[in-house]
């Protein structure tokens, strides 16, 4: 078999595992973002208007769940559409790594990125991180082909990145590092800004259309991010660094830069050069981050470019240093290989074994299926959390107090307007809240002391009450 072919098979393989991995278990459950998209879904396919955060949130991962939900109205479709998006990242890398470094490298990459365990996992929530990730390595890829037709396409995929998630468009930096070193791609830059512009165009029209401003839901994402939400020390991303690349990935950069260091004062080839790129843009993305107040460990996935790809360098040459090796050297390096790759890349696959698709209900599913069989199509549900969880799941409209609590206690006859119910989280009960002040409101006093609310159903970590405006 020619060295190509094995290439090739190898890559068929790995791409095959990486996207039944991602795919399962199929989810009947979802949480708080995985149902705005959802519900955005639904909005785009069948007019859906119970509730929507198009105002925040970028649209394309909705339209891609919209298009397999057309096809076959499943809840499981958007774990499909899921896993073969950020799939295609794994095979974008490959494509980028093998035009940059060679088709070892690129076997290396595609690799790692398809069985660390975190970027699995968070393949498989329907999140935009991954979906985002993937476009930006396509972007990346094309960016590095000649000619303009490329660079138009890279473009495109810029700007579907962005529209998948916001930060993305940090890439920027990224291809303007590129460009720096070659004349020749200056215009390719030129090109790849004009046509991300136009590929974006119907978006940011249909943004200033219906909210005023092209650019209202970037400045509110920046809004809630920095001013809104409790700021998280700094140190918190350095500790997610280490949740997110296992032990042997850590090593393999550390040793790609300490290779980098090590031909500082050769002549800097081609490669060389694109992997500083690579860590410049890498350090300066973290740099960004780390001014943002609200803080996730999914926020830093674009790291995984950088990181990724400066280990699979490594990779490689340890590789080819074994080969080198007297049998026994070679036997040895390779049996330890084979137990890193087992002990740091192995967990995804043992999901396989498990049941492959899961019809369980969280609680908060559970709420909302109370919620659609106690309620009519006339009542409105309330909720200052998990919100989102009871409008995709019950289909009723659903009011967010998020927005009013600062003033809740004045305004809220006015944001509660229509009969329907409350769903009431003790603050104690909310695992998890990245509001400021995380005592809600309504609190429980306020309810017993409101006619308006009448208890109907308990759960462990909420109640729901029936609600009743006064006046009506």
């Amino acid at each position: 078999m020619s060295t190509r072919r094995v290439h090739w098979t190898a890559l068929a393989l790995i791409l095959a595992l990486a996207v039944l991995v991602r795919a399962v278990p199929l989810t009947y459950s979802h949480f708080w973002d995985e149902t705005v998209f959802l519900q955005h879904a639904g909005v785009i396919l069948d007019g859906r208007a119970n509730y929507q955060e198009f105002f925040l949130r970028p649209p394309l991962l909705s339209v891609l769940y919209a298009l397999g939900f057309a096809l076959w109205d499943n809840i499981y479709v958007a774990n499909i559409v899921q896993a073969v998006v950020t799939t295609l990242g794994v095979l974008f890398a490959f494509l980028y790594v093998r035009g940059a470094f060679g088709a070892v490298p690129g076997i290396a990459a595609a690799f790692l990125f398809a069985f660390t365990p975190y970027l699995v996992e968070t393949s498989h929530e329907l999140l935009t991180d991954m979906p985002a990730v993937a476009l930006m390595l396509a972007a990346m890829w094309l960016f590095d082909k000649p000619g303009p037709r490329f660079a138009i396409l890279a473009g495109a995929a810029y700007a579907l990145a962005v529209q998948t998630r916001f930060t993305s468009l940090f890439l920027i930096v990224y291809f303007a590092l590129d460009a720096s070193l070659s004349l020749k791609k200056l215009r390719q830059l030129a090109i790849l800004g004009v046509a991300a512009g136009v590929t974006i165009a119907p978006y940011l029209i249909w943004v200033r259309w219906n909210y005023g401003s092209f650019l209202f839901p970037f400045v509110l994402a920046r809004r809630i991010v920095t001013e809104w939400t409790a700021p998280v020390a700094a140190r918190f991303y350095f500790d997610a660094m280490l949740e997110i690349f296992p032990p042997s990935l850590r090593l393999l950069f550390a040793l790609g830069l300490l290779l980098l260091v090590m031909r500082w004062n050769a002549a800097l080839g081609s490669q060389t050069k694109r992997q500083l790129v690579l860590l410049t843009w890498g350090l300066a993305f973290l740099a960004y981050m780390l001014t943002i107040g609200h803080k996730e460990v999914r926020y830093l996935l674009p790291l995984a470019i950088p990181v990724v790809i400066i280990s699979a360098m490594s990779v490689t040459a340890l590789f080819r240093w074994i080969a080198r090796q007297e049998r026994p050297v070679w036997v040895a390096g390779t049996l330890f290989g084979v137990a890193v790759a087992v002990a740091d890349y192995a967990s995804p696959l043992q999901k396989l074994r498990d049941p492959w698709t899961d019809r369980s209900e969280s609680e908060e599913v559970q709420i909302a299926g109370y919620l659609r069989e106690h309620s009519t199509p006339a009542d409105t549900i309330y909720a200052a959390h998990n919100f989102p969880v009871l409008a995709f799941y019950s289909g009723r409209t659903t009011v967010s107090l998020l927005p009013i609590q600062a003033e809740f206690e004045q305004v809220w006859h006015q944001a509660m307007a229509q009969p329907g119910f409350l769903v009431y989280y003790p603050p104690a009960g909310i695992k998890e809240t990245h509001s400021k002040n995380p005592h809600f409101m309504p609190d429980q006093q306020f309810i017993d002391a409101s006619p308006e609310f009448r208890l109907v159903r308990s759960f462990p970590s909420a109640t729901v009450y029936h609600y009743e405006p006064a006046g009506l």
